[in-house]
C-alpha cells in the first residue's frame, strides 16, 4: 500500500503520515486531506477522498494517531536478564542460615565477574554464626556480628576479619565479651570508624576497637545503623521510624501512620534505600529523601511475599540488589535477587551461579566494587 498526501489551502507545506489501523491520516493544520493509493502492477487506484475539518477535529484526530503510533515503553526489558547483559563487577557479600535463632549461619562471596562462590569462614574457628557483614571501602576489611566460640550461652559480638593476600583471616572480637548486644556493624566510606548498636545504643569505634563513643545514650532503643555518603550523617532506625543523625541532632526522615520501616541503607547524597511492612504485612522496598520528598516504593514490591535486606550496586541508579521470598523462585525462604531499575526486570542471583540460592534463608548482601574473593 501506498500513502501520499494533498491539501486544502494556499500553500504545500510538508505534514507527517500516519496509518491507523488501514486508515492513511495527513495531519496539517487548519485543514487535513487523506488519501490512500494502491499500486499494483502499474494500476492506479484512488481510494480516498478529500475531507476538510476544522482545526479542533484536526487536533483530535493527530492526539490519537500518536496515540497509537508512538511505541509502547512499559520501561521493561526484551528479554530477561542474563550474566553477559549485566556484566556486573566486584564481590557480593551475604549470609545463609536455618534461621536467626539456630546459630548456624554461614557467609558468603560471590565473584561477580565470573559467578564463582566461596564459604567465607569455612576454616575459621573462633567465631560462631558470622552474618550481616560490610566490606571497607578498599575491600581489605570486613565487619560482622557472630558470637565467640566456645561460650556456655551464645551471644552477640561485633568482629572484623583482614584479607591476608589469600583469604580472609581469623577474625578478631572488636567489643570483647562484655556481656552486651553487640550488633549491625558498618563502615564509616573512609574505613577508618565502625557504627554499631550496644544494647540499643549506636555507637562508634576505631577499626582495632579502640576510641569508643556512645552517639544515643539515654534514647530509646536505636538500630540498623548506617553511615551516609559524607561519612557523617548517620542512617538508623527507632521505633519503626526512619531517622537521620545529623550534627548531633536527630531527624525523623520517614514516618507513616500504621506502617512501620527498618533497614536503612545510603545511597548517594540526595536518596537512601529502606524497607517498609505494609499494610497486608508483608515486606517491600522503597527509596526514600534526605530533603523529605515522599518515599517511592520499587517496581516489584509484592502484596503477597516479603521483599527486604537492599543493597546498591555502585549507586544504584541502575541496579540494586536485595532478597526476597517471590514464588517464582524455585529455591525456598529468601533468596538473592538484582533488579534492574532502569529497565525494570528482576532476577535472582541463580543466573550468575546455580548455587547462589538454596532452600536456606539467603540474607543480608553487601556489595564492593574491591572486595577481596578468596584464591581457593
Amino acid at each position: 500500500m501506498y500513502y501520499s498526501c494533498h491539501y486544502l489551502g494556499a500553500d504545500s507545506q510538508l505534514a507527517r503520515a500516519v496509518v491507523l489501523g488501514n486508515l492513511p491520516i495527513c495531519v496539517r493544520l487548519p485543514y487535513i486531506y487523506f488519501e490512500a493509493r494502491q499500486e499494483p502492477v502499474g494500476v492506479r487506484y484512488m481510494a480516498g477522498r478529500v475531507v476538510a475539518v476544522r482545526v479542533v477535529v484536526a487536533l483530535i484526530v493527530l492526539a490519537v494517531a500518536i496515540t497509537f503510533l508512538k511505541p509502547f515503553d512499559s520501561g521493561a526489558q526484551k528479554g530477561p536478564l542474563t550474566k553477559s547483559s549485566l556484566n556486573l563487577k566486584g564481590v557480593l557479600l551475604y549470609h545463609r542460615y536455618t534461621s536467626y535463632s539456630a546459630w548456624d549461619s554461614n557467609l558468603w562471596m560471590m565473584d561477580l565477574t565470573t559467578g564463582a562462590l566461596a564459604q567465607v569462614n569455612k576454616n575459621w574457628t573462633s567465631v560462631l554464626s558470622p552474618m550481616n557483614a560490610h566490606f571497607s571501602a578498599d575491600g581489605k576489611s570486613m565487619v560482622f556480628m557472630g558470637s565467640q566460640s566456645g561460650l556456655v550461652e551464645n551471644d552477640w559480638d561485633v568482629f572484623i576479619s583482614h584479607w591476608d593476600g589469600g583469604t580472609w583471616a581469623e577474625p578478631i572480637n572488636l567489643t570483647g565479651l562484655n556481656g552486651k548486644r553487640d550488633e549491625d556493624p558498618k563502615f564509616s566510606p573512609n574505613g577508618e570508624t565502625v557504627i554499631y548498636k550496644e544494647n540499643g545504643v549506636l555507637a562508634t569505634m576505631g577499626i582495632d576497637g579502640s576510641s569508643k563513643t556512645y552517639l544515643t545514650v539515654g534514647k530509646p532503643e536505636s538500630s540498623m545503623p548506617y553511615f551516609a555518603k559524607n561519612g557523617k550523617d548517620i542512617l538508623f532506625e527507632r521505633n519503626n521510624l526512619i531517622m537521620l543523625l545529623k550534627d548531633g541532632q536527630e531527624k525523623t526522615l520517614w514516618a507513616q501512620e500504621g506502617l512501620n520501616a527498618y533497614y536503612p541503607i545510603g545511597m548517594d547524597d540526595e536518596r537512601y534505600l529502606f524497607t517498609q511492612v505494609q499494610a497486608s504485612r508483608h515486606d517491600r522496598l522503597m527509596i526514600g529523601y534526605y530533603d523529605g520528598r515522599e518515599a517511592q516504593p520499587l517496581f516489584f514490591n509484592s502484596d503477597t511475599w516479603d521483599t527486604s535486606d537492599p543493597y546498591p550496586y555502585e549507586d544504584g541508579k541502575r541496579y540494586i540488589f536485595y532478597v526476597s521470598g517471590d514464588v517464582s523462585v524455585i529455591q525456598g525462604g529468601y533468596n538473592l535477587m538484582v533488579a534492574d531499575l532502569k529497565n525494570k526486570v528482576v532476577a535472582s542471583m541463580g543466573i550468575m551461579n546455580p548455587e547462589a540460592n538454596s532452600n536456606l534463608e539467603e540474607l543480608g548482601p553487601a556489595w564492593s566494587a574491591n572486595g577481596k574473593f578468596p584464591k581457593n
